[in-house]
């Protein structure tokens, strides 16, 4: 780490707050519309206005960056973004809220995301579950903070198999049974919100996420960012550690953790 964020990092800090506020005022009143970009891929009122929250602070305070969120209010913004995010050098990488089924069903896991990739490494995150007043947050050459304190993750437990957090809807969708042999409650460990996850294997309250489905950028940026800054490992289902602001932006599942951890479950998957 020869550079430092903090600067990027304590800018953000509260922008991000501010998007979640934003976010629990729809949350709490249950009031907002809801659109369908798919049949899997809802989009709420809440989603726009983090997202304007997080825009329009990074043009204000980082006029020099691009911007990639998996939202956006124009056909023309959404064309500005793509375009802006491989002139510049580094991009901020957004998602409003991941989680929004979860989000829509009530549930308090989901979590506003956001991510700064320079190159292709992501160098400072954002994970923000405001129903629980969740963030953990941080940066290259500043560690990692837990709202807004200074945190060193909690050291990871020697015992086999780890500690999993594993996805709900997979979960369900019956996309997991490789895994019930080692865990067979797996439903207890079951978790909406990839980022959320992400947060909760850098803060070390587990020590392994797996995901089969694909995920894409700004689902993972936030928490990528996390793990690095915890010495942890983030790759795609071949093995291949995450790149970020790629031409294709979509990878295919995840498995992230600490060494340990990925490689015992490389040993079960074989």
């Amino acid at each position: 780490m020869n550079e430092s964020y903090a600067r990027e990092h304590d800018s953000m800090l509260p922008v991000v707050r501010e998007a979640g506020e934003a976010v629990m005022q729809f949350y709490t009143s249950q009031k907002y519309s809801v659109q369908h970009k798919d049949p899997e891929n809802p989009v709420t009122e809440a989603d726009y206005a983090a997202h304007r929250v997080i825009v329009g602070a990074i043009k204000r305070l980082f006029p020099q960056d691009a911007i990639l969120s998996e939202e956006s209010d124009s056909a023309e913004e959404t064309a500005r973004m793509q375009r802006d995010r491989f002139e510049r050098p580094r991009v901020w990488i957004i998602d409003p809220i991941d989680g929004t089924r979860e989000f829509i069903k009530g549930r308090d896991e989901f979590a506003v995301s956001v991510g700064l990739v320079a190159g292709d490494r992501a160098v400072a995150g954002f994970v923000f579950n405001p129903a629980k007043g969740y963030l953990l947050s941080g940066a290259e050459g500043i560690g990692l903070f837990l709202n807004g304190e200074k945190f060193t993750r909690m050291p990871e437990k020697p015992f086999a198999p780890p500690r999993i957090v594993v996805s709900r809807s997979e979960f369900k969708a019956g996309e997991l049974k490789h895994l019930e042999n080692a865990y067979p409650k797996l439903a207890d460990y079951a978790v909406g919100s990839i980022a959320y996850k992400l947060a909760l294997i850098a803060d070390g309250t587990y020590d392994l996420a797996v995901s089969v489905r694909p995920k894409n950028e700004w689902d993972l940026a936030g928490g990528a960012a996390l793990m690095n800054i915890a010495g942890l490992e983030l790759a795609d289902k071949a093995g291949a550690p995450m790149r970020f602001n790629k031409r294709a932006l979509e990878s295919s599942g995840i498995v992230a953790g600490t060494p340990a951890a990925c490689a015992w479950y490389r040993s079960l998957a074989q």
